[in-house]
């Protein structure tokens, strides 16, 4: 006879964190620490998180560096979510798509950008590859104004 019910463990299958791309709404003097003091203090504690970028993976492995250095130690697993826009309309905006990636594969960073590289789009009269180079290049093209490259330019 079993005497306990279900277990639950709590999962963040998408959360943006400082410095996403087109989602950068951090606004404290240390970004990062307040974003992470507060992930750690949520009740109930999560387990999983899928950390979610536009078109790249860099927050994701921004956040890889502060696990190393002991944050989230509840955190048990961590893995990329790329979020990519479609250039298909809807009735309240674009369509996304998110690539939930399996970080078993100790290569699954290399991997990810391998095959986000080989994802190309037109735009301005020119092909674009899926990569933090190339969406900055885009961004620029689509506004000559802009200057920082970590701005979210291709909106």
């Amino acid at each position: 006879m079993i005497s306990r019910g279900s277990e639950w463990h709590r999962w963040e299958p998408h959360i943006h964190a400082p410095g996403t791309i087109l989602n950068n709404h951090f606004g404290a003097v240390d970004p990062w620490g307040a974003y992470l003091t507060t992930l750690e203090g949520l009740m109930p504690k999560i387990e999983a998180i899928a950390v979610t970028d536009y078109h790249v993976t860099d927050t994701y492995e921004e956040f890889l560096k502060h696990k190393v250095a002991g944050r989230l130690p509840g955190v048990m697993l961590l893995f990329p979510n790329v979020e990519l826009r479609l250039d298909v309309a809807a009735k309240s905006g674009f369509v996304n798509v998110h690539l939930l990636v399996s970080p078993e594969d100790p290569d699954h960073l290399s991997e990810v950008k391998r095959i986000l590289k080989r994802m190309q789009f037109h735009a301005f009269s020119d092909l674009f590859d899926c990569t933090r180079e190339e969406l900055i290049k885009l961004g620029k093209r689509a506004n000559p104004t802009i200057t920082d490259d970590g701005a979210p330019s291709f909106r």
